[in-house]
């Protein structure tokens, strides 16, 4: 059986539609990350599963049972927000016993509990000191450990990451998800930060507009997105159109050049089809050092050193640019205003049909 399920969901505001009808379901012990821009309507259904807005149509169920007009304090689930949300008059401590304390918690497991918890996030020196004595991950580190000291049905992450910095945003993401999964606990987590969403997650809920645009593993996300606002969103990605020349092998022709596109097969002669490439789709060689099928030329015009690659950004006689990554001193010949020819892997692209 589903354990949380989203039935029909929708919310208005006035003449305002933040979500259309949709449908999701989490299995028991899963993560689940919903993904998207600002105002695509992702907090507004975790709001709609915590208690905190009531949707305008639909259901909320849990194991079986309707949740939807229940009040927060009875749905069973935990929280950790943005902004930590810690009594600031209560050391980490007391943080963590104060939902134990409300529920009447014997003393004795209250006790069980906290010190396993601070053990699990590696905070037991600590225990004692108030907020203001912690740093923002520590912070959130209690945070966490008391939406779960309660142990909840569902644990609900609203952004939890994107106060604090590049460096310790990282880290705690992981320590985010061990702790999930040591403590097999369904969630649903909230970002808008793709790689965030493809690090932690079993699936990824891509949102869009207050609709789902698709609901896939990281690997089906990136490798195979369904529509053009997810191939875009997630990831970085080239953008080619063209036209279809054969069905059979998926001959597609891009920027006058024939190309071998295993996602064109069986597309119909003359259909035009949007091509989606990731940086690792592509091979560089200097023009003159290679002669064959699914070739491109362009020129380098934008060149961006970011550690362990290098982003090259290839601009082709159409007007149409290319990103490719390379690795270490394979981009050194590939200075800004050198030719470089492309070649294309055909199993790689991604193909959208669109009209006309």
């Amino acid at each position: 059986m589903t354990y949380l399920e989203l039935q029909n969901v929708t919310k208005t505001y006035g003449a305002t539609r933040a979500l259309e009808p949709l449908n999701l379901s989490l299995e028991r012990g899963e993560l689940v990350t919903l993904l998207g821009p600002s105002g695509c309507g992702k907090t507004t259904l975790l709001r709609i599963v915590a208690g905190f807005a009531a949707p305008s149509s639909g259901r909320v169920m849990l194991e079986g049972a309707d949740l939807t007009h229940l009040p927060p304090s009875r749905r069973e689930m935990g929280m950790v927000f943005q902004a930590y949300s810690l009594f600031p008059n209560l050391s980490a401590e007391d943080n963590v016993r104060f939902g134990l304390r409300v529920r009447g918690v014997a003393a004795l497991e209250m006790a069980k509990r906290v010190d396993a918890l601070f053990e699990l996030i590696g905070l037991s020196e600590a225990r004692a000191r108030y907020p203001h004595q912690l740093s923002g991950g520590q912070q959130q580190r209690v945070a966490l450990a008391r939406a779960l000291a309660p142990q909840p049905r569902v644990l609900l992450l609203d952004e939890p990451l994107s106060a604090l910095d590049a460096r310790v945003r990282v880290g705690l993401r992981d320590e985010i998800r061990r702790v999930q999964r040591e403590t097999r606990t369904t969630a649903l987590f909230v970002t808008h930060d793709q790689e965030e969403a493809l690090a932690i997650s079993d699936r990824v809920v891509v949102m869009n507009a207050g609709k789902i645009e698709q609901i896939g593993t990281p690997e089906d996300i990136y490798r195979r997105p369904a529509t053009p606002f997810v191939a875009e969103f997630v990831g970085t990605v080239s953008r080619l159109e063209g036209r279809v020349l054969e069905s059979k092998r998926g001959l597609v022709e891009i920027a006058g050049q024939p190309l071998e596109v295993l996602g064109a097969v069986g597309r119909a002669v003359g259909e035009r089809v949007q091509l989606y490439l990731r940086p690792e789709a592509l091979s560089l060689f200097a023009p003159s050092e290679r002669l064959g099928a699914n070739l491109l030329e362009g020129r380098v015009t934008e060149r961006s050193f970011l550690g362990s690659i290098t982003r090259l950004t290839l601009t082709l006689g159409s007007g149409d640019t290319l990103t490719a990554d390379l690795q270490g001193a394979q981009a050194e010949v590939f200075v800004l205003g050198s030719s470089a020819g492309v070649e294309i892997n055909p199993e790689a692209p991604q193909v959208v049909g669109i009209r006309g």
